[in-house]
């Protein structure tokens, strides 16, 4: 499951986690850490394929489901006024 790690003070890390983390558990272990735009993080060693962070250090994590069901879908668009009228 795809995820954003919100540390205070840090930027926001992009990363993956193996299921939905339990509000008991101490710590969170993330899987393929990188910034939000896919590149390495500078302060961590780029061959890290996991990382642990305690809950304590952790604000909040958004969560992104993978969206397998929309196979048959082209996409969507918008069309301004203009586009429209011409």
């Amino acid at each position: 499951m795809r995820a954003i790690l919100h540390i205070p003070g840090e930027e926001a890390i992009l990363c993956e986690i193996a299921e939905m983390p339990n509000p008991t558990d101490n710590y969170v272990t993330v899987f393929n850490p990188r910034r939000r735009d896919g590149k390495p993080i500078p302060t961590m060693d780029e061959s890290a394929t996991s990382v642990v962070y305690p809950w304590a250090r952790i604000a909040y994590i958004e969560l992104f489901e993978e969206h397998s069901q929309r196979e048959n879908v082209v996409g969507f668009f918008r069309e301004s006024d203009s586009m429209r009228r011409s």
